[in-house]
């Protein structure tokens, strides 16, 4: 079989296992035992009438009792056995009957040893996806990674959970216990999972259940084991960041997240601030972020980190006016935090409750001319109520200037749909809504994490550089957008962001989360870079030998595995050399868009 074909089966199969889960399944839970009781009663009936038909034929006389008791007996096979012509109602009756009981007693049985059963299931899984706790948040993975194909294993210890019906309905198997257990996690087969995902309620929990894995699965061959862990507290996240890259062990990948960090950049990747015009010198763009909670204190953080990348040579700063009942307390400890954010941004800080007569007022919105400056409006507060009873009070004042308003809402559903719903009138257009839930439970948003946003910005400068060099699509076949890159070759840059820790180590350097901006412009020494650069390349020389590369002369070829660079460092050309000297040359910029710095340790 050619592998295009192997790839459209594998494809068909994908797709039927997600009718089977989305469509069909659902609906045959609902009326699977209304449905065999209608054909339990038509079997019933169909048998009754048969034999009397049969009696008539020839020649009996029997009751109507009689009649049913041997109507009944069809589920033993212990009246059906007839001599002549039987009538078809009988024939069908004596066949269906026994096809009913059986079925029954098959759904009995599984019922009875249901534990067991689903352990014989699991145990038959390969590249699946295991959830540990089944909250808001566990529930809508399960859809999400059942909807895409995935076969999904979930661990809960509430055995009363009102959710686990739900995840039956998507085909999900429930394993009942303790997460942290390492007996119940290779029950779930996590040594033979593509991905754990761990959203307890408790973060101290889910730091448990991704170390116990990381045990299980650290002398595992073959595919990585990528790990999600939910850390509910944000500033908690942001200190455990470092611990991301230097935690691989094995086949072992971590992937930290928090819904509100990852929400804030979500929310600024699709409302952006930074217009065209204010980008190209006219005049600085003007955001507001009122509520500033976790979710408001990460967009400042997010928009001025952003914002730093791409004017750091311009030195114009990004203007953020921020508005709490807090504001004042919120921004210093902000700036303890980024000592550089007074650099990035201009803090205009406005103290006061979102019913005070001068919010109502709204003088905040406009210049000293009375025009609105203000680019766009991210409304953050915790409690749905707030922030519509806000995004109305502004638009009322913005909507002749067409202002965006957008509204962090809990989840798309609820209070959101009042503003959906109004948004076809021209009123409301620039009323969006941004439902947390929604936006960041998904595959989309869990997988855009810290490695995968080094591996993309990888391959970004692997364009670059090969265009420089004069390569294109035809001569180089991986020069393709991240999307349409193979998964082969995504993995290869995974592995290289994996392994940045040790590089680094090796100068006596390390990686902490991202508070100081210039950071991204560290520059190393020749030597630094030389060491670095040899072992990036000894790493990539021990992964393509795993996977059963081997040199030939000529052009790499990704099919065939074969590649003329499968030599020892001293044996490369000046130019591949250059190549992994650029690459290390960047480490720096790459980690800061993923929210990490290089430090020096000190002995």
């Amino acid at each position: 079989m050619s592998k295009k074909s192997g790839k459209t089966k594998s494809y068909r199969q994908k797709r039927l296992r997600m009718f089977w889960k989305k469509r069909f399944y659902p609906v045959w839970q609902e009326i699977k035992w209304p449905l065999v009781g209608v054909i339990w009663i038509c079997a019933l009936v169909l048998g009754y009438i048969g034999f009397y038909e049969y009696s008539v034929a020839v020649g009996e006389h029997r009751t109507g009792r009689d009649l049913l008791y041997r109507a009944f007996q069809l589920i033993l096979l212990a009246s059906g056995d007839m001599e002549g012509a039987v009538p078809w109602k009988l024939e069908v009756a004596r066949f269906l009957m026994p096809a009913m009981a059986a079925y029954a007693a098959i759904q009995a049985l599984i019922a009875i040893f249901s534990k067991q059963w689903k352990l014989l299931r699991i145990r038959f899984l390969r590249k699946h996806v295991v959830i540990c706790g089944l909250g808001e948040r566990g529930l809508r993975l399960v859809r999400e990674f059942s909807d895409h194909g995935y076969q999904v294993v979930v661990i809960e210890e509430n055995r009363d959970n009102p959710l686990i019906d739900q995840c039956q309905k998507y085909g999900a198997i429930i394993l009942s216990g303790d997460a942290t257990s390492r007996s119940h996690l290779r029950k779930s087969r996590v040594h033979r999972a593509k991905y754990l995902v761990s959203v307890c309620s408790d973060d101290g929990t889910n730091a448990e259940i991704a170390l116990k894995a990381r045990d299980i699965v650290r002398f595992r061959k073959g595919q990585d084991l990528t790990a999600f862990v939910h850390i509910e507290d944000l500033e908690l996240c942001n200190l455990l960041k470092g611990w991301e890259l230097a935690a691989e062990a094995g086949s072992f990948r971590l992937e930290l997240f928090n819904v509100l960090e990852r929400g804030a950049r979500l929310m600024l990747r699709m409302y952006s601030p930074f217009k065209k015009e204010a980008e190209t010198g006219k005049r600085e763009p003007r955001m507001l972020i009122i509520g500033l909670g976790k979710m408001g204190r990460s967009l400042i953080v997010q928009a001025a980190g952003d914002w730093w990348m791409k004017q750091v040579k311009n030195k114009r700063r990004l203007r953020i006016t921020v508005i709490d009942k807090a504001a004042e307390s919120k921004v210093e400890l902000l700036r303890l935090q980024y000592p550089k954010l007074d650099n990035a941004c201009e803090l205009d800080i406005l103290q006061m409750e979102m019913n005070a007569p001068e919010f109502e007022r709204g003088d905040f919105l406009y210049d000293p001319k009375g025009e609105c400056n203000v680019d766009v409006i991210y409304i953050c507060f915790d409690d749905d109520v707030h922030v519509l009873v806000s995004a109305l009070t502004l638009f009322r004042k913005t909507k002749n200037y067409k202002v965006p308003i957008i509204t962090r809402m809990s989840q798309e559903g609820g209070l959101a749909t009042l503003i959906k719903e109004e948004r076809h009138a021209p009123d409301f257009e620039h009323i969006h809504t941004f439902g947390l839930l929604d936006k960041t439970c998904n595959l989309e948003a869990l997988f855009g994490g810290t490695h995968e946003v080094i591996a993309r910005a990888i391959h970004e400068e692997y364009l670059r550089h090969q265009q420089e060099a004069g390569e294109t699509t035809e001569t180089n076949h991986s020069m393709v957008h991240w999307d349409e890159l193979p998964e082969v070759l995504k993995e290869s840059n995974r592995h290289q962001a994996d392994h940045i820790e040790e590089k680094l180590k090796a100068i006596g350097c390390g990686i902490e989360p991202l508070t100081d901006w210039e950071a991204a412009s560290l520059e190393f020494l020749p030597e630094e870079i030389e060491l670095m650069a040899e072992l990036e390349h000894e790493r990539w020389l021990e992964e393509r030998r795993q996977k059963g590369w081997s040199r030939a002369p000529g052009v790499k070829d990704i099919k065939k595995k074969v590649s003329p660079h499968l030599v020892l460092w001293k044996e490369l050309s000046g130019e591949i050399k250059e190549y992994d000297r650029n690459l290390v040359r960047n480490l720096p910029s790459f980690l800061a868009q993923a929210g990490f710095q290089i430090y020096r340790r000190t002995n």
